[in-house]
């Protein structure tokens, strides 16, 4: 009997090693946090490497419209206003990432304002866009048309185009793909008075 007490202790020595030592290599546990911290920072986009993101963006919508030569005329107002837009996104992101201490002080009138200059701003992209993409979007044939908004999708992201899709979440996720240049709410920070997506004061979290 006391032998069998002895080897049951033992094996129950031997589990809980094993737990602890698979809790530590777990993405919760501390061995996580050490790999994450040894994680390498990945590289920050700069301008050169950007615009070649634009320009082979620009190439793949034009690839994929199979414009012709009476089109071709009517693009070159479409990417203007594509390139200009890109680059106001860019030079946006990085403005934020140089304030990025000063954007953590400011109160919740101070957040509000800002998002109503990024709306406004926002607004005046997308009706530049608009106004040039018209007279192509009208000689477009119907498989161009068919094609046309997915194509595009991308190119105007952080125009508000995907939030509209998706309940009029405004300021969404560009700020990659071409829309991560622009991470409206995201850019409000976090914490008490800070935006929920939609304009919506964030309600505070219960502690758990």
């Amino acid at each position: 009997m006391k032998k069998i007490v002895t080897l049951a202790a033992a094996a129950l020595i031997a589990a809980s090693g094993t737990y602890a030592v698979a809790q530590g290599a777990g993405p919760g546990g501390p061995g996580a946090g050490q790999e994450r911290q040894a994680r390498p920072e990945r590289p920050r986009m700069s301008q050169d490497d950007f615009n070649r993101f634009v320009d082979a963006r620009i190439a793949g919508i034009k690839a994929g419209l199979r414009l012709t030569a009476d089109q071709e005329r009517l693009w070159q107002p479409v990417e203007a206003a594509i390139r200009n837009n890109a680059s106001e996104r860019f030079t946006r992101m990085e403005q934020f990432r140089a304030n990025r201490d000063q954007n953590r002080q400011l109160d919740f009138m101070q957040r509000l304002e800002r998002r109503s200059t990024f709306a406004t701003e926002n607004a005046q992209r997308t009706s530049a866009l608009a106004t040039a993409m018209r007279p192509l979007w009208d000689s477009f044939n119907e498989d161009q048309k068919r094609i046309a908004p997915r194509l595009l999708q991308q190119a105007v992201g952080g125009m508000g185009w995907r939030g509209e899709r998706r309940g009029d979440r405004f300021h969404g996720r560009d700020h990659d793909r071409m829309g991560m240049m622009h991470h409206g709410d995201r850019m409000m920070g976090r914490g008490p008075g800070m935006m929920q997506q939609g304009g919506q004061p964030a309600q505070p979290q219960n502690p758990q």
